[in-house]
């Protein structure tokens, strides 16, 4: 079982290297040093990684933070990894691929950051009058004609 004292005197090799934990996380040393704490799993017979994110040393000497502020991907302790990890778990045992509900979450955010996805928000935020239906459109031409 891994340590932060361990982790903090883990050295990079040339070639990337795994170091386990327990529950399938891990952390993955590259070759530049950097620490990534990983989840392997297997859901429907297939195995599956979740990068949970990066091992930050400065983290580990405060509390860990609670779990609804924890996401994937960014810098954390390992006892918040531990904690990832736990949600990890339980969206495996309902079923569900974690690595597969970050992914549509990258992109939920990728679309919302491109010129449509700006549109698109606008729109519904904005307080505009409703557009009016082409079949009240055409009773309105129509009235207007045969008014005049």
């Amino acid at each position: 079982m891994l340590a932060d004292l361990k982790l903090k005197n883990l050295k990079a090799n040339e070639k990337p290297y795994k170091v386990a934990d327990r529950d399938g996380l891990y952390v993955l040393v590259t070759p530049a040093g950097s620490l990534l704490l990983r989840y392997d799993y297997r859901i429907n017979s297939r195995r599956e990684t979740l990068a949970l994110g990066r091992y930050d040393d400065t983290r580990a000497k405060e509390l860990p933070r609670e779990l609804d502020v924890l996401a994937y991907g960014m810098g954390m302790s390992l006892a918040e990894a531990r904690l990832l990890l736990t949600r990890a778990r339980r969206s495996v045992e309902a079923g569900e691929s974690p690595a597969k509900a970050k992914a549509e979450a990258k992109n939920k955010v990728r679309a919302e950051l491109t010129l449509d996805g700006w549109a698109d928000k606008y729109f519904e935020d904005a307080d505009l009058a409703p557009l009016p239906r082409p079949v009240e459109v055409q009773h309105a031409l129509l009235a207007a004609i045969a008014a005049s």
